[in-house]
């Protein structure tokens, strides 16, 4: 599936009135992807991240940041484009590793 497709596919899901939905949710939706992780790291756990889990999270941020940039006028697959091309460049300058955005 392209990127752009996916976003307008899930628009088509979106019943939410305040532009401030999705990135609220985004928020918490990255979060509880990250638990998956962190909670066992942290308890010492040797428990595996369950992988339908991670997909299941990982879903939700996706359509959060799908209609946070669709609400902005902004595809998905220009912030893809966007950002490979900024990682090729810092790579390509040898500061892939470094600090900072503008870098």
């Amino acid at each position: 599936m392209k990127f752009d497709d996916y976003q307008k596919a899930a628009a088509e899901t979106a019943q939410y009135k305040d532009m401030f939905y999705p990135i609220a949710s985004l928020m918490v939706e990255s979060a509880e992807l990250s638990d998956l992780f962190i909670k066992p790291m942290l308890r010492g756990d040797d428990k595996n991240v369950n992988r339908d889990d991670v997909i299941s999270e990982a879903g939700d941020v996706l359509w959060n940041l799908s209609m946070l940039l669709k609400d902005q006028g902004v595809d998905l697959s220009t912030v893809a484009e966007y950002n490979l091309s900024k990682l090729r460049s810092r790579a390509e300058r040898g500061v892939i590793k470094g600090s900072g955005g503008n870098r």
